[in-house]
């Protein structure tokens, strides 16, 4: 018996020496199995401490934003916005020639919107809106965005904000536990009622229990607490000094009767202003003046709910950048928009710039040239369907940015992601709207493994704060080379 534990430490030894021994001839063996179902790290590997997978280009672009920085605020200092040369090439955005309906040269994709920026923007809020999936829920990247506009063109606010969503990065949200969220992607409202956001919300007199993560198609509320416990629906918010505003507009419909509101203080829990939404039955925009209060909630009283479509916290003036993103959503659901209803809210929010930014969900999907080809007509209708209903509007398709697959360390781009983006592209300038080239802005395949060794994104597609940063700030330079240009071409003085 005492010789049982030296028995079992030579057998390990020597199961190790064998393990070891075999690694050394694995690259050479001709056994498929041991190939497809062990791993070994040859030797070379195994003391190779260099960076696999080097892509040049995507470490050269980072460098610009990494080298020297001490703090987080630098990382955005890449490039001044607002002295960006004329006639700089832009490398990554397609900026393509449209015709009129008489076959004629009408400018540029993005012309209408540049136009509405010089017209506009001292007396009016010019509004941006900002389409995507789990890269922007929660106002993510897009708050960079917004800022940058601030800066140049003037405006204040945070735009857009859902009655009930996932808890928001730029600013802090608390809705009581009586709303009900419905979406074009999951908990599907069967009236078909959703808002420019591609979400709907209504209130109940009950608790409402919703699967947040999307998982099925339709909602049933229910009580958790005693029925009728709720005499009211609230939504409180605590902006930062940066996000002054002064007007509150609320975009609902389908409402039969009044619904009171009230706005409070909640700081101080002090009544700032009660107003009324009237009765609408398709679409209205209720804009009331409260001056910047920092800390408010705004209460709802009514015997039912409207469908609200959100609330937009802006300033009179400049330009807004609205977050509407929806988690795990490719796009295709926005085509359950009504057309009219569609039509209504553009014009009624005076959005200028509509910007879609998705493919990733769609990347670990398609496998074949058919798939890809089905994928660019979904896409292709929905641009569509935006120009249809605002043919002022300018469109900006913004591709699939790289994501790897693999496993243990294995890691390399999806093969497929050139042709995905190929697409994309093609749809976008079919439909006569710009394309931005995320892909090859990052570096192309395998660039998605620099940014995650630099703390920039996660090898699955997903950025890090730090990368959204980067990637919004690339966004807005290449619409203000085009802006530039825009200003060059038509001879401005601005």
């Amino acid at each position: 018996m005492r010789t049982t534990p030296i028995k079992v430490l030579i057998s390990i030894i020597l199961c190790e020496v064998l393990l070891v021994g075999y690694s050394f001839f694995y690259n050479a063996t001709g056994n498929q199995f041991i190939k497809d179902h062990i791993r070994f790290y040859s030797p070379d590997k195994l003391f190779d401490f260099s960076s696999s997978n080097s892509n040049l280009i995507a470490d050269s672009m980072l460098q610009m934003y990494l080298a020297n920085t001490v703090n987080d605020d630098a990382i955005l200092k890449r490039a001044n916005l607002s002295k960006i040369g004329p006639k700089k090439q832009n490398l990554f955005l397609i900026n393509p020639e449209i015709g009129d309906s008489d076959g004629k040269s009408g400018g540029k994709a993005l012309d209408n919107f540049f136009k509405a920026l010089l017209e506009e923007k001292d007396t009016a809020v010019v509004r941006i809106a900002h389409y995507g999936d789990s890269q922007l829920e929660g106002d993510r990247m897009t708050c960079v965005v917004r800022e940058k506009f601030h800066e140049k063109f003037g405006g204040s606010g945070i735009g857009y904000v859902p009655m009930k969503d996932i808890p928001p990065v730029s600013y802090i949200r608390k809705s009581s536990g009586n709303w009900a969220r419905y979406t074009v992607f999951h908990n599907r409202n069967h009236e078909r009622n959703y808002g420019l956001s591609g979400s709907s919300f209504r209130f109940y007199n009950y608790y409402v229990k919703q699967n947040d993560d999307g998982q099925g198609d339709s909602l049933s509320p229910h009580t958790e607490t005693h029925a009728g416990s709720y005499h009211s629906a609230s939504v409180s918010l605590k902006m930062n000094r940066s996000y002054k505003y002064n007007d509150v507009s609320f975009l609902y419909g389908n409402n039969n009767e009044n619904c009171i509101v009230n706005i409070y203080n909640a700081g101080t829990n002090e009544i700032i202003k009660t107003d009324t939404l009237q009765p609408c039955k398709n679409i209205c925009l209720h804009r009331t003046a409260i001056g910047s209060v920092l800390n408010v909630k705004v209460e709802f009283i009514g015997n039912q709910s409207p469908d609200f479509y959100g609330m937009y916290f802006d300033d009179k003036s400049g330009v807004q950048v609205d977050n509407y993103a929806i988690r795990g959503h490719s796009g295709d659901g926005l085509l359950l928009i009504n057309d009219g209803q569609l039509k209504q809210m553009l014009d009624l929010t005076n959005t200028k710039l509509v910007i879609f930014q998705y493919g990733a969900n769609v990347v670990p999907c398609i496998h074949s040239d058919k798939v890809c080809e089905a994928v660019g007509d979904i896409y292709y209708r929905l641009f569509l369907k935006f120009k249809a209903a605002a043919p002022d509007i300018s469109i900006l398709v913004i591709g699939a940015g790289d994501m790897a697959t693999g496993a243990d360390g294995e890691y390399a781009s999806y093969k497929w992601l050139p042709k995905i983006n190929e697409m994309q592209k093609n749809a976008a300038l079919k439909a006569g709207c710009a394309y931005w080239d995320l892909f090859n802005m990052m570096g192309g395949a395998n660039s998605i493994l620099v940014w995650a060794e630099k703390n920039m994104a996660v090898t699955n597609g997903h950025f890090s704060a730090k990368g959204q940063n980067v990637v919004a700030n690339e966004i807005v330079e290449a619409l203000m080379i085009e802006y530039n240009n825009y200003i060059h071409r038509k001879k401005i003085i601005n």
